[in-house]
């Protein structure tokens, strides 16, 4: 499984505000300081702190609520059991072995235990639990949200489908252990940072290049930025298009511009106030998008494995989330771990962009290309409008937790072993929700474990 892919945030980027306080259905968010939320960590320094026994947050209330749950765990399971997988987890907090038997552990537990109170009380007795330090390094992380857009395209340039996204350069070269752009090769094997968006534009660097044009340039914009889009061509034929790669560049988002340049109020951000902006100035957003020096580029997905996170599997609405996977310094742990089991508490909008209090849990399947360090988060919601006013209105504080095994209960390898009470039929013949049972809760191993795998994963 190739680690080549990675989500790119949304149009509004928050590193120079943060705002206080929630989205509303009218736009207005309210009180809105200044502050550096993209404050990076030390060299090499991870992450996460542990929560002490006893401090974990309350998480009965998202028990309940299973939708997509299992589906997402199950993704990162695939993405888990790749050997590929295992080189993002040296020697450090948190061992391959111990978050696969987590995963596994937590899935039999959503399928069994029967009581909120129960289940509050085996994550308290059974799982290590970590904040994220965030941007104050006091636990607090800003969340905003993502989308896959459904947009209108053209495979060849006509008078009214005039602005493209473009395929990936060949002359781009990145890790291809992390990921990492390195940029141009030069001769005699050094590398040159690869070209800003300005100088590929003006300088017609990658004409012949175009994978689709759109009518308009915030709609490739949009295509390009979130990282994946749903195409439906002049000819009524459908694609679906998605990241390959970008320029390595610095990222500038058009929300953080236009507060900058007085366009806009911080007090109220969101997508739906860029976009309104936009609309009534078009001729200023070329100008905009081209102060961005960071730019992605796309290819043709098959439908089956779309839309794909930086894990290499299909990213799930409402489960999923984005973080920063940088791996910078020895001992290469990355700064949030890949594919993990996260509860968040933080403010989310409804279908209608109303904003209250939520808690859920997700699966950290993938990379914000606009997200670093860790002050900030991602929620991936979903496909279409619906989702796309929800991550227009997701701009919150909260927290982020992970949520791990206790080593003691991590069976050899993180590989799915049946409980001592359980019978050779994958029936328990013991209460799953007894905490003081011998072993770990995990799933035992059956024929049709696997079925709510997505298609195609490989």
């Amino acid at each position: 499984m190739k680690n080549i892919t990675r989500r790119i945030m949304g149009l509004l980027t928050i590193s120079v505000l943060a705002v206080a306080g929630c989205a509303t259905h009218n736009n207005t968010i309210i009180k809105a300081p200044l502050m550096n939320v993209d404050h990076e960590l030390a060299p090499g320094e991870w992450g996460l702190r542990k929560v002490p026994e006893g401090q974990y947050p309350n998480m009965q209330a998202a028990f309940m609520d299973k939708t997509g749950l299992i589906k997402a765990i199950n993704r990162s399971i695939k993405f888990m059991q790749s050997p590929s997988s295992q080189k993002f987890f040296p020697d450090g907090p948190i061992t391959h072995s111990q978050e696969l038997a987590s995963l596994f552990d937590f899935k039999y537990m959503l399928r069994n235990v029967q009581s909120p109170a129960k289940f509050q009380q085996l994550i308290d007795s059974r799982y290590d639990v970590y904040i994220a330090k965030g941007y104050d390094d006091r636990g607090s992380v800003w969340f905003t949200g993502y989308y896959t857009p459904i947009l209108y395209g053209s495979l060849t340039e006509t008078s009214r489908y005039r602005y493209p996204v473009y395929k990936r350069p060949k002359n781009l070269v990145s890790n291809p252990i992390t990921g990492q752009i390195l940029g141009e090769r030069m001769p005699g094997g050094s590398y040159q940072p690869y070209p800003t968006r300005e100088q590929i534009l003006q300088q017609h660097l990658l004409t012949g290049d175009e994978l689709v044009w759109f009518s308009n340039p915030l709609d490739a914009y949009v295509a390009e930025i979130q990282g994946s889009a749903k195409v439906i061509l002049t000819t009524g034929q459908t694609i679906t298009i998605g990241y390959a790669g970008d320029n390595g560049r610095t990222y500038t988002g058009l929300g953080e511009l236009l507060v900058k340049q007085g366009k806009i109020s911080a007090r109220r951000l969101s997508l739906p106030a860029i976009q309104t902006y936009f609309q009534m100035h078009p001729k200023q957003v070329e100008r905009d998008i081209m102060k961005n020096h960071f730019m992605a580029f796309l290819k043709l997905y098959n439908p089956a494995h779309w839309p794909l996170g930086s894990l290499g599997v299909k990213v799930t609405a409402h489960r999923s989330l984005a973080t920063d996977k940088t791996i910078n310094a020895p001992p290469y742990q990355s700064i949030f771990p890949r594919a993990a089991l996260t509860f968040v508490e933080t403010n989310a909008p409804n279908t209608s962009g109303i904003v209250s209090p939520y808690t859920g849990f997700m699966l950290d399947q993938d990379t914000g290309g606009a997200i670093r360090a860790a002050g900030r988060a991602d929620m991936y919601m979903g496909i279409g409008p619906v989702a796309q006013t929800q991550a227009g209105y997701e701009l919150s504080k909260g927290k982020l937790y992970y949520l791990f095994l206790k080593p003691s209960l991590t069976p050899m390898g993180g590989m799915p072993l049946e409980n001592q009470a359980t019978s050779g039929n994958g029936n328990s013949t013991a209460p799953a929700s007894q905490p003081n049972a011998s072993g770990p809760i995990v799933q035992p191993t059956n024929p049709g474990y696997f079925n709510e795998m997505f298609p195609g994963a490989k």
